[in-house]
């Protein structure tokens, strides 16, 4: 975040406007040693999506700040990981876990969860996953924005409402990086199954490695509430080396 918000101070002292959103997603935690507040996942490729197909329709910057806040507001994610993934520079895993076990709530810089399980089904981890999400509570927090007008960081409290029967959500199963796409698709298998039990539809879908964590085995859920405006946006002509 302290690096996004030096970026922004150096456009603006070149006269660009400039707006932040932070997404911050990840139910799986709120503050930790590596995080203040919830990190930011699954729900940043769908925003990139959404706002993208706005600012190719002629959306202002003001209108789409407002639009990616919506839909990090909307969305929320929780991963997990039968291995660790291994950075270049330190050439070893991040963390260790044995073979009958499971890190859930994972990042994707490599951070370990908040929890380490016996391994389980997929279908056990799959409602394990989607219930952490539905589950969750009303997340209230502050966070730092700049105001055009003040010309300055200013704080704001936003309120992210939790999931309900009658939700329609874009549904977004991701490979971690090492997890074949056949995998994740009996994970949106059970997803659905889990869906339907809450009163919730799925009426988009993305599965696949986007949003990765080098060669870490496992795999993360994103559930975003979609409204016309953003089904249409999602539903919008894309041309990139991930999504078409």
């Amino acid at each position: 975040v302290m690096n996004f918000e030096m970026a922004a101070e150096l456009a603006i002292s070149e006269g660009i406007d400039i707006l932040n959103i932070l997404i911050d997603d990840d139910v799986a935690v709120k503050d930790s040693l590596y995080t203040q507040g919830r990190r930011g996942v699954g729900t940043t490729v769908l925003a990139e999506k959404i706002c993208g197909a706005a600012a190719e329709q002629g959306y202002n910057l003001k209108q789409l700040a407002e639009l990616c806040r919506l839909v990090n507001t909307n969305g929320r994610s929780m991963g997990m990981a039968l291995t660790s993934c291994t950075t270049p520079a330190k050439g070893t895993p991040t963390f260790e876990l044995g073979d009958e076990e499971i890190e859930v709530g994972i990042g994707i810089h490599g951070e370990p969860g908040r929890q380490r399980l016996s391994l389980k089904s997929a279908d056990d981890i799959t409602e394990m996953l989607a219930l952490s999400i539905i589950e969750d509570s009303s997340y209230i927090r502050t966070v730092r924005e700049w105001n055009q007008g003040q010309g300055e960081w200013v704080d704001v409290e936003l309120t992210d409402p939790p999931f309900k029967s009658g939700d329609s959500v874009l549904a977004f199963v991701n490979s971690m990086g090492g997890t074949p796409l056949s995998e994740l698709y009996i994970i949106y298998r059970q997803l659905v199954k889990v869906c339907q039990q809450k009163g919730i539809r799925i009426v988009r879908n993305l599965i696949g490695s986007y949003i990765t964590s080098l060669d870490m085995q496992g795999c993360s859920i994103t559930l975003l509430k979609m409204d016309d405006e953003l089904v249409k946006l999602w539903d919008a002509p894309v041309k990139t080396a991930a999504l078409r």
